[in-house]
């Protein structure tokens, strides 16, 4: 039994090893028996690395896919005005993992597994993932930031030689050189996981007792690692910059920047600096909050404010808030001006007499309840989710990823249901397509980002509760109310339930997105998006279709008559 303990504490209870009987004529055993039972380094790197295995299989795979399908590289891959200025952020990753020649993926893949055979041990298999994932969207953003520091600079020499042109002729050919040059950065193409590479390349470097010989063939040209005086953290070595000039040297064809802002986060993630804590590095974490970050850095986006406001505001209407919520509640005449008491009036003791008047309003009458049915699917929904999100910082430790995960949730939601109010009232006003339709891409926007993060959110609870479930079988855990370092605050199974409750919540959540993405045709034709969570899309589109939740008009919105019937034809 384990010793007793104030705080709360975990106890491996570790079997006891299978006696392995010797080999000998006595236990029966013979020599086959005894070669078969050999050890398959094969599986035992499979079983010890999974890490790693799972990522040179998706290299490999996505190699093959686009291999087998003839995908032109400039679709996939990383470029500065594919990424920065046409927010295809996804392209961070689908560049990170595309290769395109046998000899790339080859020594990729070899550095890759020399790498994870080296460190996968040291970081544990979950957090080597981890970082994997996160070192993908760093690097690209790093190398974003290469690129656009120098396109700056290029532009600034580009108005220095506009100004001195009429009084220097030469300068109009450097002119056109720097603009050529701005050109071909904001288009050049890069491809593969050398960036990733780089930067377990800097860490393995550091982290190595002996010195490290970078150039082949060239075994006395060697680096060791030096510590700076005062700062035992802070570590280097020359070895990574060598690697990164002989390879540039070999192949002048690699991308520079890729391995040099691969070598960049190498430094700072080994040093501790800017790179977030393990806890941000989270796919559930990361990849929606930098999406996240990207709607709010664009301002095109996030905050949500209507593209008919400044119309208004200069044309000196009611103020919009107060125009989008008479629109929604039919407070509106025919022609969008507000109705008076007398004019209700009015319509109410004609529609008594007039039956096109009559179905008219019932029309009205039915579009109203369906918007009060939508907007309180939407607002439930914001709130449980804010509820939960609240519940898991009592549940959970308030920096666990968990949290954070439930917190980016919860304003997505917030800002796609303000988006969704603005399309609903701009059609119903029935205003010009070139106002709905921005309206409709930015709310498909915030909604698909919303779909992605809740999927990686509901995957990550899943295999957290699946952990949660599964060692209470191999260990003996004892909580006590003084404890403040557990990640679980109310034990286990408390913990369990309430994911299961989350995950819930979370389901709905998803299949209200892809609905409302549906409706409003922002799914997207044949993209990216379509080609990763089609499976999900799909699911999620049949069970909505299929009334196990739905917001589907209960009543048709709109009757061809009523009142009473006019008999057509021929008198006898």
């Amino acid at each position: 039994s384990p010793p007793p303990s104030s705080s709360s504490s975990i106890y491996v209870a570790c079997p006891t090893p299978p006696t392995i009987l010797p080999t000998t004529k006595k236990y029966g055993i013979g020599r086959h028996k005894s070669q078969n039972a050999k050890q398959n380094k094969n599986v035992q790197f499979l079983l010890q690395h999974p890490s790693t295995t799972l990522l040179m299989l998706l290299n490999v795979g996505l190699a093959f896919h686009y291999w087998n399908q003839r995908i032109n590289p400039s679709s996939v891959s990383k470029q500065y005005s594919k990424i920065v200025e046409d927010g295809e952020w996804w392209r961070g990753m689908s560049g990170a993992t595309a290769h395109f020649e046998p000899l790339h993926i080859g020594f990729n893949m070899m550095s890759l597994h020399t790498l994870g055979l080296e460190l996968e041990g040291g970081f544990g298999s979950i957090i080597f993932l981890i970082y994997n994932l996160a070192l993908i969207v760093f690097t690209t953003m790093v190398m974003m930031g290469m690129v656009y520091g120098r396109i700056r600079y290029l532009q600034y020499k580009i108005d220095h030689a506009a100004n001195n042109t009429n009084t220097n002729p030469q300068t109009q050919q450097q002119l056109l050189h720097y603009t050529e040059m701005q050109t071909k950065l904001r288009n050049t193409s890069s491809v593969g996981y050398s960036a990733v590479l780089f930067a377990w390349m800097v860490i393995s470097t550091m982290e190595r007792r002996g010195a490290t010989c970078p150039i082949p063939f060239f075994n006395d040209v060697c680096f060791s690692t030096y510590e700076v005086p005062g700062l035992p953290w802070l570590k280097v070595n020359l070895a990574p910059m060598v690697s990164l000039f002989v390879a540039q040297f070999i192949m002048p064809r690699v991308s520079f920047m890729g391995h040099l802002a691969g070598i960049v986060c190498g430094f700072f993630l080994h040093w501790g600096w800017i790179l977030p804590p393990l806890e941000a590095c989270s796919p559930n974490v990361l990849i929606g909050g930098v999406v996240l970050i990207g709607f709010i850095w664009r301002k095109k986006i996030i905050p949500v404010r209507p593209l008919l406001t400044a119309m208004m505001d200069e044309e000196g209407c009611v103020e919009h808030e107060e125009y989008l919520q008479s629109v929604l509640l039919d407070n509106n005449g025919e022609d969008g001006s507000m109705d008076s008491s007398n004019n209700g009036e009015t319509s109410s003791s004609l529609s008594t007499a007039d039956p096109f008047m009559r179905s008219k309003l019932k029309k009205k009458e039915r579009e109203r309840d369906e918007f009060l049915r939508k907007q309180k699917t939407l607002f439930s929904l914001r709130n449980w989710i804010g509820i939960t999100f609240v519940t898991s910082m009592v549940v959970f430790d308030w920096k666990n990823s968990l949290v954070a995960s439930q917190g980016i949730l919860l304003a997505y939601v917030t800002f796609g249901t303000q988006s969704m109010f603005i399309v609903w009232a701009y059609t119903r006003s029935k205003e010009p397509s070139d106002i709905i339709e921005p309206e409709k891409a930015r709310s498909g926007m915030i909604w698909r980002g919303f779909f992605l993060s809740a999927i990686l959110t509901i995957v990550v609870d899943s295999m957290s509760m699946a952990s949660w479930m599964v060692l209470p079988t191999l260990i003996t855990s004892s909580n006590h109310t003084s404890s403040s370092s557990s990640s679980l605050s109310v034990g286990i199974w408390p913990a369990v339930a309430f994911t299961i409750f989350r995950m819930g919540v979370n389901i709905l959540a998803l299949i209200t997105s892809s609905k409302l993405l549906h409706d409003t045709s922002q799914i997207g034709n044949g993209g990216i998006f379509v080609h990763v969570f089609s499976m999900a899309i799909g699911w999620t589109k049949r069970i909505a279709d299929h009334g196990l939740f739905t917001m589907a008009r209960s009543k048709p919105l709109w009757t061809a008559f009523e009142g009473r019937g006019i008999t057509l034809g021929r008198r006898r």
